[in-house]
């Protein structure tokens, strides 16, 4: 199972495996091009000092005796040349002898010449590009001159003969580039080393760099985004698209990043929520508890003063001071304590804060929420929290000051959602209302959610507070 895996085509190793296989064939390309450029300039160097070290007096002892404008006797004197250039040809370099089937194609020739013109010439007959060679050979001052034709090239030497004036061979060799010569067996095989470690060389060179920058270029990445975790930005995210053993580590590493981002998120809400519950439990215990017995105690004195007419009115007063402190307290306490949205969702919540908070109150309440989007806000609870405290001021308001007789509470899903609560009372007058702590507070609730707006409406029909915000990331 290890194998297969290995060998699948998105695997590091098996891209390891076509990466050389590219990069080797671009080497083997390359080398070969330069290779080839130098065989031609070392071949050149070759053949030139092998003709340059051809045997002349021997080649003068073959054409003694000869008359070279005898038909017969000229063809056998260029015959002789020929073969005596080829078996020293076969001592001088290797392959010589490999190649010598190329000869009777024309790419070795002797000719015999003198200041008239050709006398005779070994068969077959001489390629264009020797041929040429040849002709030009005759004129030339250079002692062995080399003609080109691309990649190939020809080369001639003449050979002074000494029966009579002005009589020369002209041995012509015409390289092409499909032949590979070699001064001696042991250089050749140098050569081969030689060229082997190169190609070896610059494959394993130019794999290696390209693997370990493409390599780089993702540790590079994960590295970053490992940083910003480090420095508490969960919402950095490591960009890499590949689908091998390194993109799956970091698709793991990037859900990892979610989830602990969530977890941080959700212990967050519920340390909000804890903090909550007990600022409500200790303000039930101390405060709440002293404003009851405070409003005993006034209820007490207030009997006791129905004999003193002068302090019944300021005692009347202080008792009922002391009832709306403990209604205060009450509302108060009731906000600290809402259920924890980590617990039970912000529908549920809702739910059971709502029905808290209106309880005894007379008032009709609902909750319009399309069901398919209740839970959209479970991976965003400090948006959630933000709209659930902005709901349970604006219902306080609604029961201690609108006199109503039933309150709405909306979500509309859409292009930007809308949280809004709205209640048939009596209104109030906006522009001349006391801008308190909580209107306050609502906008600055607003503010904090993503693209938050509050709207704040009010008619003797009814008041409506609408906040617009951007969908929640789960949608």
């Amino acid at each position: 199972m290890g194998l297969l895996n290995a060998l699948r085509l998105r695997g590091l190793f098996v891209k390891l495996v076509l990466m050389f296989v590219i990069v080797g064939f671009s080497a083997l390309l390359l080398v070969s091009m330069v290779m080839s450029q130098f065989s031609s300039s070392r071949n050149e160097s070759s053949i030139r000092d092998f003709l340059n070290g051809l045997d002349r007096q021997q080649l003068n002892a073959l054409a003694t005796g000869v008359d070279p404008r005898d038909r017969n006797a000229c063809n056998a004197l260029a015959s002789k040349i020929f073969w005596n250039t080829v078996q020293a040809g076969i001592k001088g370099v290797s392959d010589f002898g490999v190649m010598f089937s190329d000869f009777y194609s024309g790419r070795l020739q002797v000719q015999i010449v003198d200041s008239q013109g050709l006398l005779c010439a070994t068969l077959p007959e001489a390629t264009p590009l020797l041929t040429k060679a040849m002709t030009e050979a005759r004129q030339s001052p250079q002692p062995i001159p080399v003609y080109r034709d691309d990649e190939d090239w020809a080369m001639v030497t003449p050979v002074s003969l000494p029966n009579a004036a002005n009589t020369q061979a002209l041995i012509g060799f015409h390289y092409w580039s499909q032949w590979q010569l070699y001064d001696e067996i042991a250089s050749a095989t140098v050569y081969d080393y030689i060229r082997t470690f190169i190609l070896i060389g610059s494959m394993g060179a130019s794999v290696a760099a390209l693997f370990v920058w493409r390599l780089y270029r993702r540790i590079k990445r994960a590295t970053n985004a490992a940083d910003q975790w480090a420095d508490g930005d969960l919402r950095a995210r490591i960009k890499d698209g590949s689908k091998d053993e390194f993109g799956r580590l970091v698709e793991r590493f990037n859900n990892m990043a979610d989830a602990i981002s969530k977890s941080f998120d959700m212990q967050k809400a519920l340390a909000i929520s804890v903090e909550r519950n007990r600022i409500a439990r200790d303000l039930h215990d101390t405060a709440k508890q002293r404003s009851f017995v405070l409003g005993l105690k006034l209820t007490e004195l207030e009997y006791e003063a129905q004999g003193h007419a002068p302090l019944l009115p300021t005692v009347e007063s202080a008792r009922r001071l002391a009832d709306h402190l403990q209604q205060d307290l009450e509302n108060v306490v009731s906000g600290f304590n809402l259920p924890a949205i980590a617990d039970f969702g912000l529908y549920e919540t809702l739910l059971r804060s709502v029905g808290d908070l209106l309880s005894g109150s007379g008032i009709q309440w609902s909750i319009n929420w399309p069901q398919d989007t209740r839970d959209a806000f479970d991976s965003a609870p400090e948006t959630a929290q933000e709209l659930l405290m902005i709901m349970h001021e604006a219902v306080a308001n609604a029961l201690r000051h609108a006199q109503c007789h039933a309150i709405r509470i909306e979500c509309k899903p859409g292009p930007r959602w809308h949280w809004n609560i709205s209640d048939d009372g009596q209104g109030f007058d906006i522009g001349s209302a006391p801008f308190g702590m909580g209107l306050s507070n609502m906008r600055w609730r607003a503010n904090t959610l993503p693209g938050g707006i509050i709207t704040i409406t009010s008619q003797p029909s009814g008041t409506s507070v609408d906040v617009s915000f951007k969908p929640p990331a789960a949608m």
